[in-house]
């Protein structure tokens, strides 16, 4: 677990870059820091592994102190991704990986079999890229190479600092993606920055909206901070669209109507959004459609559940 106590940062006069931050991160779960420029977000990610000191306050993981030890022993145990990837450039991937694991003294057969179980962890087959140099790969390749190289000691802790920042919209997609495979598959505890609140509610466990100022505005969940803003500075920033945004948060079985299922319409499974579930009301005439898991029907949705179950997740 993470936990920042009142954590301050101030470089001279005015303005903190980070105002009294005060939240605690479940372990295994991911928490993004969101935000405008300006917000501290970058300055509170850094606080966790001392590439920024608090001027007060503290920041603890699983209850010791981070100032308390070697910052150097600290940052060799948590994994680190930027937005420019920050591959040397005169390094073969193979070697890039293995940077932290030299470090800390594996021995060659090790880190050879630990190079590649990461590479094909992230969808790069070693054989043909363990020995290409940065410069021969595309951004999302880079971006897969540096999340490898944050992974190859195994840490507990992941930070990544606008990850998927530098990239296309659609290799962004496909990172996200990955992102979300291989979390469900580590159950790392992983601090994520980012300005953008769609990439935020896809990603996070939970969000952490700050403001200008380093100022906390609202931690909760994603279907928490869509469904009630706690001021309107975080109504506005998740913007007028939070609605359908919802959508994509919530189950078809979040959303059933009561009464029985329909004997005809279109059909999802019990995974399915309800943006799925609008979908498919709207290219049919059908007045619901059917949740249907392993050959059963589960139950019905219409339009009229959906509202049902937005606003009762809107109430206090």
């Amino acid at each position: 677990m993470i936990e920042y106590q009142e954590a301050t940062k101030r470089y001279g006069p005015g303005t903190p870059a980070l105002d009294s931050l005060t939240l605690e991160i479940p372990a295994g779960e991911t928490c993004v820091l969101v935000g405008p420029s300006g917000g501290g977000k970058t300055t509170a990610l850094k606080m966790v592994n001392r590439l920024v000191e608090p001027t007060s306050g503290r920041v603890l993981i699983d209850g010791r102190d981070v100032a308390a030890g070697d910052p150097v022993e600290l940052r060799r145990g948590i994994g680190y991704v930027i937005q420019q990837v920050g591959l040397f450039p005169h390094l073969d991937v193979a070697a890039n990986v293995a940077t932290v694991p030299r470090l800390v003294g594996w021995d060659r057969r090790r880190i050879d079999a630990r190079v590649d179980e990461l590479l094909d962890l992230v969808g790069l087959d070693p054989a043909t890229y363990r020995h290409r140099r940065p410069d021969e790969l595309s951004g999302g390749q880079r971006q897969r190479v540096g999340v490898a190289r944050a992974l190859a000691t195994d840490p507990p802790i992941l930070l990544m600092d606008e990850p998927f920042g530098a990239v296309d919209p659609v290799t962004r997609a496909r990172l996200q993606d990955e992102f979300l495979r291989l979390q469900g598959q580590l159950r790392r505890t992983v601090v994520l920055v980012t300005h953008d609140i769609d990439e935020a509610l896809r990603l996070g466990d939970h969000l952490a909206v700050l403001a200008a100022g380093g100022r906390l505005e609202q931690y909760g969940t994603p279907a928490e901070v869509l469904a009630r803003p706690a001021t309107p500075f975080v109504a506005d920033f998740v913007g007028a669209g939070r609605t359908l945004r919802r959508l994509d948060l919530l189950a078809a079985t979040d959303a059933l109507a009561g009464g029985g299922a329909a004997e005809s319409g279109p059909t999802v499974s019990p995974d399915a959004t309800l943006a799925d579930v609008v979908a498919a009301l709207l290219t049919s005439d059908a007045p619901a459609v059917r949740v249907v898991g392993n050959g059963a029907v589960v139950g019905s949705v219409t339009l009229d559940s959906i509202r049902a179950a937005l606003r009762q997740e809107e109430a206090p």
